[in-house]
């Protein structure tokens, strides 16, 4: 009975190394400070929109993920429709789930990862699809930004999101939002990144 119990944990330690093993780049990035340039340089897409659903489960594979589902308003490199539907899943639980047999399963996405709320308003940086149908934000909670009465704000403040940034090709309203500390205006912010992804 012990080595059956330890083969069981044994076995729930490997599916989560390997739902981990999926995303390296996106762990890579969890310290990695990246201004708006680097976000846009490195964003499959880059959606706007409000988010529909957030549930979460496990693959056929037994790897627990995190499904957020978000309906297109616009996607500054046009990769997705207006109105359209955009689901991907992180790697992760939403929280420790109770599994019926006495145990609880504790994979819940790792710290750093962006957090999502149904019926919020975002932009997301997104990654390329890692493989394994598991995907997440560039920088992870640094690449999805909540807007809320018309401002802008990523997961760490928007700290570091506008350091080293080139000025000269900028307007007077983007050059006084690159010195705003904290929440900025989201109208503006979002011409910036359309500005920026034009010349990606």
């Amino acid at each position: 009975m012990k080595v059956k119990n330890w083969l069981s944990k044994l076995s729930a330690v490997a599916v989560l190394s390997s739902g981990i093993m999926l995303a390296p780049s996106a762990l890579a990035q969890k310290h990695v400070k990246q201004n708006l340039n680097q976000l846009v340089t490195a964003s499959a897409s880059i959606i706007s929109g409000k988010v529909l659903s957030v549930t979460d489960g496990f693959d056929n594979k037994g790897r627990p993920f995190t499904e957020i589902t978000i309906e297109v308003g616009q996607d500054a490199k046009g990769k997705h429709d207006q109105g359209s539907q955009f689901s991907f899943r992180q790697f992760g639980l939403l929280k420790p789930r109770t599994m019926g047999n006495g145990k609880v399963y504790l994979g819940v996405s790792p710290e750093g990862f962006a957090n999502w709320t149904e019926g919020e308003h975002v932009i997301a940086f997104m990654n390329p699809d890692f493989g394994g149908g598991l995907r997440s934000t560039v920088g992870l909670e640094q690449g999805k930004f909540s807007i809320k009465n018309g401002k802008v704000i990523n997961d760490v403040g928007n700290y570091g999101l506008f350091e080293d940034m080139t000025t000269t090709a900028l307007s007077a309203e983007e050059q006084n939002l690159i010195t705003t500390p904290g929440a900025v205006d989201a109208g503006v912010f979002m011409n910036l990144v359309g500005k920026l992804a034009e010349v990606k």
